[in-house]
């Protein structure tokens, strides 16, 4: 669904995705079509239509168990994709919009009425890099320059998760900083080294968080051996058609 909030001439667009699951006694399966007229008039009300994605997956959870006692179980998942406004001669426009690349904004709620987990993440950030990792011989890092000055491209699409211990934080502030402390990307020697530092900035910045999940996906990409074509330190590369590599760590607070 899209949700646009007017602010005099100032639109905000909010494009979700969402899916409710839940459990209950066979007897008091609830129609689909009312779990889905449930969230419309929840997603329209004002508080919530501005609210963080977390926060209106809560909002939907808890109308879910508090309307049909007969769910034992349920589950709220949301995706947001974000726009960004069209620029016209320096000036952001307040009513156009182009979708912000791939990349996509998550949150997954589930609670029995009286307990509640709450995990958000990204998926899909496209992250370029052409130069800062080192180079590699034989799957181990050396450290030596190459020998013919190019540096190692490093071209990945990158998911983050993180369980957060309660439900009652400022979860957009958070999100931000999460996503400010991958992409200003805390390298190490290699890709692993890589993702053990993000997860330790995260979890020494917000408290909360009681565990990140980062999963990274490398697309090849590699140098041309035609050294002449480079020009004043310029390099050239082609994509290649190999199994894609993916690196996946789960690092809890304790």
């Amino acid at each position: 669904m899209l949700r646009v909030l007017q602010r005099g001439d100032r639109h905000d667009p909010k494009d979700l995705t969402i899916g409710v699951r839940f459990e209950g006694a066979q007897e008091t399966i609830v129609p689909g079509e009312a779990i889905k007229n449930l969230v419309h008039r929840v997603v329209r009300e004002q508080e919530h239509a501005a609210a963080a994605i977390e926060s209106l997956a809560l909002a939907i959870c808890a109308q879910v168990i508090e309307r049909h006692p007969g769910i034992g179980l349920a589950r709220v998942e949301i995706a947001e994709q974000p726009w960004s406004r069209l620029d016209a001669g320096g000036k952001a426009q307040g009513q156009a919009f182009t979708p912000s690349g791939g990349e996509r904004r998550t949150a997954s709620v589930t609670s029995n009425g009286t307990r509640v987990a709450v995990t958000a993440g990204l998926d899909n950030l496209v992250l370029l890099r052409t130069s800062g990792f080192a180079p590699t011989i034989r799957g181990k890092a050396s450290e030596e320059p190459r020998v013919d000055g190019l540096q190692r491209l490093f071209f990945a699409t990158l998911a983050a998760r993180w369980s957060y211990t309660t439900g009652e934080i400022a979860f957009a502030p958070t999100r931000a900083g999460i996503r400010q402390a991958i992409v200003e990307w805390h390298k190490g020697p290699t890709i692993r080294a890589t993702l053990d530092a993000i997860a330790d900035v995260v979890l020494a910045s917000y408290l909360e968080i009681s565990q990140v999940t980062l999963t990274i996906e490398e697309r090849p990409y590699r140098p041309v051996d035609l050294l002449e074509l480079s020009v004043d330190g310029d390099a050239l590369f082609v994509a290649h058609d190999e199994p894609v590599g993916t690196v996946e760590i789960t690092v809890d607070r304790a």
